[in-house]
């Protein structure tokens, strides 16, 4: 297998990881356990497990993004609104509503952050990304209330933490410009979960909770830790280094479809016409976008 195709399987793997990690937290969710418990322990462990990791690959550098005293407020701002909300908010819709609906909203992501790059740069959007935009838009109505104007499919705050989450994936993606040109993406990523975990797990006070009971309960924990956190990202990134940030992206739309059918043939979520219209307008919205850097 050349590079390009390995390349294009890990992504497609680590998209797939992604989703079954969504579900995983839905089937926790089902047994009693929720996202205050199971979002700070999968940040503090997964993120101690990447910083253990360079420890060993480049122990003089290891601490080097916690100790730039000049970049500590992004770093701050990527760890706590970008990094931990990002999971809170997503794990916390999944409680509210399903693994699938959540993951899609998040997915509007990418048409916020052209927003905010549009402002930011003081530049008209093109009509493509009018159109990304207004799909975007049309896809979460749909999601929300299958096209009936006067009542929502999911709860109001189900839906208000979805967008929460979509909006916290823009500020995970544009506060550490800074850090990420300086440090390696991977350990800034696991200093930010260390430093998000921590915190949440002191807000949450996660030590009063009862904790996992049976081998389901721990099966699914575990899964949710390695498969869908440090093998989904370390996959991804590796797919980005082989194909490409753009082509990368695109492959990880796999993540909504892997929710929606780990869902389906495993937990029996129902979905009817207008989820499945929702979810396409949405994905294409992002293959719209991929398109901006080629206009």
């Amino acid at each position: 297998m050349n590079t390009y195709r390995l390349g294009i399987l890990l992504t497609l793997v680590g998209g797939i990881l992604w989703g079954f990690s969504g579900v995983c937290g839905q089937y926790l969710f089902s047994l009693g356990i929720n996202s205050d418990f199971l979002v700070p322990y999968r940040l503090m462990l997964a993120g101690i497990v990447i910083v253990i990791f360079y420890a060993f690959k480049e122990p003089s550098t290891v601490f080097a993004p916690i100790k730039d005293i000049k970049l500590l407020g992004e770093f701050l701002v990527y760890a706590l609104l970008g990094l931990m909300m990002t999971q809170y908010a997503y794990f916390y819709s999944i409680e509210l509503s399903n693994a699938a609906v959540a993951t899609v909203i998040q997915y509007t992501a990418p048409a916020l952050i052209l927003m905010v790059i549009c402002i930011k740069e003081k530049s008209a959007p093109r009509i493509l990304e009018i159109l990304a935009l207004f799909l975007a838009m049309l896809g979460v109505f749909f999601l929300s209330t299958h096209a009936q104007i006067s009542s929502l499919v999911i709860s109001p705050k189900a839906l208000f933490w979805c967008l929460v989450s979509a909006i916290c994936v823009c500020v995970y993606n544009l506060a550490p410009a800074r850090l990420n040109a300086k440090y390696s993406v991977t350990l800034t990523l696991g200093w930010g979960m260390v430093m998000g975990g921590v915190v949440l797990a002191c807000y949450m006070r996660v030590w009063d909770f009862a904790g996992l009971n049976g081998i389901n309960q721990w099966l699914a924990f575990i899964a949710v830790i390695t498969l869908g956190t440090i093998f989904a990202f370390s996959f991804y990134m590796i797919g980005v280094k082989l194909i490409g940030a753009a082509k990368a992206s695109l492959l990880a739309c796999i993540e909504p479809l892997s929710a929606a059918f780990f869902g389906y043939f495993w937990l029996g979520t129902k979905f009817v016409f207008w989820d499945f219209l929702g979810f396409a307008l949405i994905i294409s919205c992002i293959f719209l976008l991929s398109k901006r850097e080629k206009l």
